[in-house]
């Protein structure tokens, strides 16, 4: 299990177009219901600043990969959404409920 977080601030004049995308990506997700992958976008109090969980069963396989709507998404966010570079950390689970599990 490979555990990552991304915090990525997000320029004001972006904010609701990064949101709809997110409700595109996670309803194209949901459809498509991958497997080994857990997944989760979070909108932190300041109202830019967005935290991306991802959980890879296998490290060498991330399923959302091939997904245009992740594609897209991926692309606003890392091109054209984020106000500051992006954050990167590898993260350890010591307990979850239902979250990594």
């Amino acid at each position: 299990m490979s555990v990552r977080m991304f915090r990525a601030k997000i320029k004001e004049d972006k904010v609701e177009t990064a949101e709809k995308a997110a409700k595109e990506l996670f309803a194209a997700i949901e459809e498509a219901e991958p497997e080994g992958v857990r997944y989760s976008w979070c909108k932190l109090a300041d109202g830019r600043t967005l935290v991306l969980v991802v959980d890879l069963a296998d490290d060498e396989k991330n399923p959302l990969l091939t997904m245009p709507a992740f594609q897209e998404a991926m692309n606003g966010l890392k091109n054209e959404w984020i106000s500051e570079p992006l954050s990167v950390e590898p993260m350890t689970s010591l307990g979850s409920y239902r979250l990594f599990y």
